[in-house]
Parts: structure tokens; sequence; C-alpha cells
């Protein structure tokens, strides 16, 4: 491998520097747009009335599955995927 200055294997090295660079700084992007994202999910939810906020926090801020939220609220799964539908309803309203 060489690795004096302006030899192929220095310019392919480069470019893939300099790719790698733009990549974390589209993932660095991605992730602050999702960091907002959540910021702004949660503070709506916060409006949400009772017990659907808790309900909403729990499936999709926390991102328990639908049986954890059940065994968490100790309803059934049943009920727990009305109550799901409801809150979303409630959180649609807002």
């Amino acid at each position: 491998m060489d690795y004096r200055s302006g030899s192929p294997d220095n310019d392919k090295m480069g470019k893939n520097i300099a790719r790698l660079i733009t990549l974390v700084s589209e993932h660095i992007n991605i992730m602050q747009e999702e960091e907002e994202n959540l910021i702004r999910i949660t503070r709506k939810i916060k409006k949400v009335e009772q017990p659907f906020r808790n309900i909403l926090e729990l499936r999709f801020v926390e991102g328990m599955k639908i049986e954890e939220v059940s065994v968490e609220i100790d309803k059934t799964y049943r009920y727990t995927k009305t109550l799901i539908k409801n809150a979303i309803k409630e959180y649609a309203k807002l």
C-alpha cells in the first residue's frame, strides 16, 4: 500500500474518509430530528387526559408492546387494545 501523497490508495482513503464524515453528519442530523419529534410528541401527549396519557406514554414513548402495557395497567389484552385505540383518538383531537 502506497501512502505517498497523490497515490491512488491515498485518494481512495481520502474519499472514504470524506464519505464517512458525511454519513456521520447525516446520522447526527437524523438523531437530532428524532429527538425533536419525540419532544414534540411527548409535549402533546402531556395534554391528553388520563388514563389515555399513561397509555400513550407506555406504548409509544417507552415502546412497550400491547401485552406489556396490559400487564402494567392490569387490564386484559383486548381491553388494552381498545384503550390504546381511544387514546390515539384523543391524541389526534389535539
